[in-house]
């Protein structure tokens, strides 16, 4: 038999409203995921999520989230892999998921904010951060326009190149 590596456990620090500050084992947390957007885990665990904003529906007004999660595996070396937003459909009364990106490898903490862009107005922005190979981390930030989610370029910096499935040829008539 091999023998095994050490056991690898994730541990939060966490922060109480009195401001004390102190450690938690992190299988034993559980977040209060609003029953809405928890159905969608797709068998991950949920790590965080924020709301970006609220939309008008009828008299009541709605959360819209962004939400990060895992694997239910302990010692991952990111924070979180997977990224929601999930947005309100004011016709159909139910949520959607406007955004949707994996294999991440995210740190946390992400920055959730408004920001002022010329013709679309004050948006939700949120800023992810992640890791790359080498364990360099970069910000990427995202602007939430509902219900269209984009990536906001920084000044010189070039979009990655798109991967599409392949498509079969078009034929002529």
């Amino acid at each position: 038999k091999k023998p095994e590596g050490p056991v690898l456990e994730d541990w939060w620090l966490v922060r109480d409203a009195q401001n004390r500050a102190g450690w938690l084992l992190a299988r034993m947390v559980d977040l209060d995921v609003p029953l809405e957007i928890a159905q969608y885990a797709e068998g991950q665990r949920f790590m965080a999520f924020f709301v970006l904003n609220e939309v008008q529906d009828g008299e009541k007004k709605v959360p819209q989230y962004l939400a990060l999660l895992s694997e239910t595996k302990e010692g991952q070396p990111f924070d979180f892999n997977k990224v929601h937003v999930f947005t309100w459909n004011v016709k159909k009364h139910r949520y959607e998921t406007a955004y949707r990106e994996r294999n991440l490898a995210g740190v946390l903490p992400v920055t959730v904010t408004h920001e002022t862009f010329d013709k679309e107005g004050d948006l939700p922005v949120f800023i992810l951060r992640t890791k790359d190979d080498a364990g360099a981390i970069t910000e990427r930030k995202y602007k939430l326009n509902t219900p269209l989610v984009k990536r906001v370029l920084a000044p010189g910096e070039v979009p990655a190149p798109r991967t599409s499935a392949k498509r079969g040829k078009k034929r002529g008539k």
